[in-house]
């Protein structure tokens, strides 16, 4: 059980060649050179034959580290490859890196018999874009997914461990996921790399005279997203806001423990109004699927994780009181799911966070029955 949970099985090419041609980009394996495939740069059709290229000498040869996906906009397609990594630690015995930079390669020539709205489009498109190339946190592995939390993955069917790696992947935290449609389509599947956005750090430490390694990883999830002010409450189906999974996993003598936990924005239909105040109105939105809402919430959450305990951590006064208030009438209709308010600004406060006791007392009988 334990090696199929560690286990790699399903390696992906770690370092690529990217010819560039008048007409092509040719992207391959460094190791496995008769592995790869093209973009045609006019239309960017891509093509599994690279044996005609020989004959003819690239414009440019560089490195790459992996295939980000690729980007369909008005006029072509755009492929989005990573030009710098570092590697960050290792998690289940394998190496992690984080993207450090990644680049856009055009394929569309028809922008040249485009009209100049339609160039004017494209450029703005281009714009945001560029945001893309930035984004923060970005990591990834070529030996294993680290997509999937460590509970997960003991649970999984033998032999999921030598499918590969975005088959493994859970889709909830592939950054990438909608940039990879094309690569999948043409079955390319040693180099497509499931990245997930959030944040990793492992540090080597003594426990009681043993070495021991602990790894925190967290979790951003796809699919409700959007900047935190931005983007509050659930969507119908129930999926919230800024949805994190931090896992903290812990290595030593040969054993390992995973201890999970989850947050996300309080799952009622709501909003913020952004002005230039420090708080930001809350608006409260009356719906008659609200109910539907938090049940589909914590439904899909107890599916997952199991058995689940909703600590409320808001402030009880105000507009985040009301929402809070909302909140506690929709739990109590719930059966199965343990709801509890903690005033946590009101308690811990100028930094007395030794009060955290007073929430811990509430629920410490909770974190032994969770194990």
């Amino acid at each position: 059980m334990e090696d199929q949970a560690s286990s790699g099985g399903y390696k992906l090419f770690d370092e690529l060649e990217l010819q560039e041609f008048q007409d092509k980009f040719v992207i391959k394996s460094a190791k496995s050179p008769t592995q790869g495939f093209s973009i045609d740069r006019r239309d960017g059709n891509i093509e599994l034959d690279i044996s005609d290229t020989s004959s003819v000498s690239p414009s440019k040869v560089s490195t790459v580290y992996g295939i980000a996906g690729t980007i369909r906009l008005l006029a072509g397609i755009y492929v989005v490859v990573i030009t710098s990594r570092k590697e960050v630690g290792s998690y289940l015995g394998f190496p992690v890196f984080r993207v450090m930079s990644m680049k856009f390669l055009s394929c569309n020539e028809a922008l040249k018999v485009s009209t100049s709205q339609e160039k004017r489009d494209e450029a703005y498109f281009m714009t945001l874009l560029k945001t893309v190339e930035s984004t923060p946190g970005l990591y990834y592995s070529y030996e294993t997914d680290i997509t999937l939390n460590l509970q997960r993955r003991l649970k999984l069917a033998e032999g999921w461990a030598n499918k590969p790696n975005w088959k493994q992947a859970d889709p909830r935290f592939v950054w990438n996921k909608n940039l990879l449609e094309e690569l999948i389509e043409h079955k390319l599947d040693e180099f497509i790399i499931p990245i997930l956005q959030g944040s990793f750090h492992s540090e080597r430490l003594n426990l009681k005279g043993s070495p021991a390694l602990i790894t925190l990883i967290s979790r951003r999830c796809t699919r409700r997203l959007g900047t935190r002010m931005w983007r509050r409450g659930a969507n119908l189906e129930g999926d919230t806001a800024n949805f994190i999974e931090t896992e903290q996993l812990l290595e030593c003598e040969g054993f390992r423990s995973s201890f999970l936990q989850i947050r996300g924005s309080i799952p009622l239909l709501w909003k913020q109004i952004v002005d230039l105040s420090y708080k930001p109105r809350l608006e409260i939105i009356n719906h008659e699927e609200t109910p539907k809402v938090v049940e589909r919430h914590f439904l899909d959450l107890q599916q997952r994780y199991g058995d689940t305990v909703a600590v409320d951590l808001t402030d009880k006064h105000g507009d985040e009181g009301q929402l809070s208030l909302a909140f506690a009438a929709e739990m109590q209709k719930l059966p199965n799911v343990r709801y509890i308010s903690f005033d946590f600004h009101q308690c811990c406060g100028n930094s007395n966070f030794d009060n955290i006791q007073l929430l811990y007392d509430q629920i410490s009988e909770d974190f032994n029955k969770h194990g």
